[in-house]
């Protein structure tokens, strides 16, 4: 896991390009070496170690430019259209694709004495100034998790059941990078960004981190029994590098 410092903005120019193009750089103490790479929301993003000499960065980014355009290519070919959202970035709309395309239409109103009210027709009272955007933002996080609680964790159960699978206790929490995870006592985390995510790839991952209760790693063995519960797990497996596309920013940010 990256321990982000604080981040450092700049550009630099492609050859031949038309404009600079912008990226995030992000200092790791995990790091040994340099690297990129292409996130939907941030878009292109240096990570380096601590010692990284930060004047070697542009003749880093020259010598990858043409990973760089391919990757921002590719990032564009399955960017899905936004939602709309207010000018501070705040969501008007919330699909969880996962629950049958269940739709929330969200209203701010800083009156209110509730955090988050789920009212009839699917409207979400968030009870604070939508001017007050990480505080508004926060509360839908916690309306979010609550959400996944009581829909991924019941689909989950149901699944391990259908498959013949048996896990200790399940849980979620919003994750920056893991989809899933089993540990050793077959605790499994499913992270509540699947929400967004369509029906095959959430049962995808579920029977994925099912699996681990079986085999803790991601042996030979282990991925026959994947694909013995999903015929189409290469599929869903590819798909999966590019699900970030149904993650609101507001929820990535």
């Amino acid at each position: 896991m990256l321990t982000m410092l604080p981040s450092f903005f700049g550009s630099y120019h492609l050859p031949m390009a038309t404009a600079h193009l912008p990226y995030t750089l992000k200092v790791s103490s995990r790091a040994k070496f340099a690297r990129l790479k292409m996130t939907p929301h941030a878009g292109l993003v240096v990570v380096v170690p601590k010692r990284f000499d930060k004047k070697e960065i542009p003749a880093l980014l020259l010598r990858h430019e043409e990973w760089i355009r391919k990757a921002a290519e590719r990032l564009d070919s399955v960017r899905s259209a936004p939602l709309p959202v207010k000018e501070n970035g705040l969501p008007c709309t919330i699909i969880l694709r996962h629950h049958s395309e269940e739709e929330w239409v969200v209203t701010y109103n800083h009156k209110g004495r509730k955090v988050v009210d789920e009212g009839s027709g699917k409207r979400l009272l968030v009870s604070c100034d939508e001017a007050d955007t990480e505080l508004c933002r926060r509360q839908l996080l916690f309306w979010l998790k609550q959400r996944a609680q009581a829909l991924l964790v019941p689909s989950l159960e149901k699944v391990a059941v259908e498959h013949g699978f048996d896990f200790a206790v399940a849980g979620v929490r919003l994750q920056h990078s893991r989809w899933g995870s089993c540990s050793a006592r077959r605790t499994i985390t499913l992270n509540t960004k699947l929400l967004f995510l369509p029906e095959h790839l959430v049962r995808y991952i579920m029977v994925h981190e099912l699996c681990h209760t079986v085999h803790m790693n991601h042996s030979k063995a282990f991925w026959a029994l994947v694909r013995r519960h999903d015929p189409f797990c290469r599929t869903n497996n590819l798909e999966m590098k590019t699900a970030w596309k149904y993650v609101p920013e507001w929820v990535s940010s």
